[in-house]
């Protein structure tokens, strides 16, 4: 399957589209895909910690970017379910990001 990932807003449709197509009722996706989220980044932190040697077994890099992707992935399919435009969420946050400062200074004693 070819898949334009350029466009994740376009890969989440397909994706909550099948998910329909093979027995996930539309009542209730957005619960079920807020909950993925937060399961995929705990995947994605159980993978970090393999990787970085704090785990009881060893991970590989390509586990943790696997991983890394099915957070974004999820996120976008929540945002699809939720009616958000994650695209103009991440732009007018990113503005806020941009300009807020980066580190408050210590004042002189």
């Amino acid at each position: 399957m070819d898949i334009n990932t350029g466009n994740l807003r376009d890969l989440a449709r397909v994706i909550s589209d099948n998910l329909r197509a093979n027995g996930f009722p539309a009542e209730g996706a957005a619960n079920r895909q807020v909950l993925a989220v937060a399961e995929e980044c705990g995947e994605f932190v159980g993978a970090y910690r393999r990787w970085s040697g704090q785990a009881r077994r060893t991970g590989t890099a390509e586990e943790l970017r696997a991983e890394l992707a099915d957070v974004v992935i999820t996120a976008f399919v929540a945002a699809e379910e939720l009616g958000i435009d994650l695209d103009q969420a991440i732009t007018e946050k990113a503005g806020v990001v941009l300009t807020r400062g980066w580190r408050e200074q210590a004042s002189p004693r």
